[in-house]
């Protein structure tokens, strides 16, 4: 961990410290000498970005910490540890990309950058996809339209919102539990799930979160650095 001095609280050495910073910096100067809706919606999703990294990174280690403490044979209560903290890493894993594109099309609605519309409607279905839309037809948000369809098109990307979206409000994700006959069954993994109706089946090892989650800090990373690209060049 390290201490990020603008949010004032300790970040996953991950964390895109340098790009949030300059993104931070350059939104602040068009939004505070003229203060409208835009910075106070600006304000409040820019400040959850590092909050969301940081509890997906502390629940994909505590999963990862009960797998290496405890391994398959676990009881009830262990099983809701990890059913928690794998629903609380894929929440926060998808609030921290949604939430930078919120500040970023909150930026973008300020009068001297794109003056875009971001009423009601606008804000309650604001997600990769419709900051792409509202994006597209301009020549400074290159970058950022750009990354947004690597994150939409991405497996990644995918991935976590079926699973953030299935343990939302569905069920949890039905794990695969094995045994043999005349032998020892096969080695358990750390992530082993079947199919549900909007969910792939998958097995893997903790690496697997790991490689994830680098996926995430790089897009919101990626993300970030177009966000500069549009208060600095409008």
């Amino acid at each position: 961990m390290k201490f990020n001095d603008i949010m004032k609280i300790n970040l996953p050495d991950e964390f895109p410290d340098k790009q949030f910073s300059y993104f931070m910096e350059s939104s602040k100067l068009v939004l505070l000498p003229n203060k409208d809706n835009s910075w106070k919606e600006f304000a409040g999703a820019s400040n959850i970005i590092g909050w969301r990294f940081r509890s997906c990174y502390e629940d994909m280690n505590s999963y990862i910490q009960s797998w290496a403490g405890h391994g398959a044979n676990v009881s009830f209560e262990e099983l809701y540890v990890r059913e928690r903290v794998l629903f609380g890493m894929f929440s926060s894993g998808v609030s921290c990309i949604e939430s930078t594109c919120y500040a970023a099309y909150a930026l973008a609605s300020h009068h001297s950058i794109y003056n875009l519309p971001f009423g009601e409607n606008e804000q309650r279905r604001c997600n990769p996809k419709s900051l792409k839309v509202a994006l597209k037809p301009f020549d400074t948000a290159k970058i950022v339209v750009d990354e947004l369809n690597s994150i939409i098109q991405s497996n990644e990307w995918k991935f976590w919102v079926s699973l953030r979206n299935r343990m939302t409000h569905r069920s949890n994700i039905p794990r695969i539990i094995r045994g043999a006959i005349g032998g020892s069954p096969p080695p358990a993994k750390a992530l082993q799930f079947a199919a549900t109706s909007s969910t792939p089946a998958f097995e893997a090892d903790e690496d697997y979160l790991v490689n994830l989650f680098e996926w995430l800090a790089q897009s919101i990373k990626n993300l970030l650095a177009g966000g500069v690209e549009i208060a600095t060049n409008p």
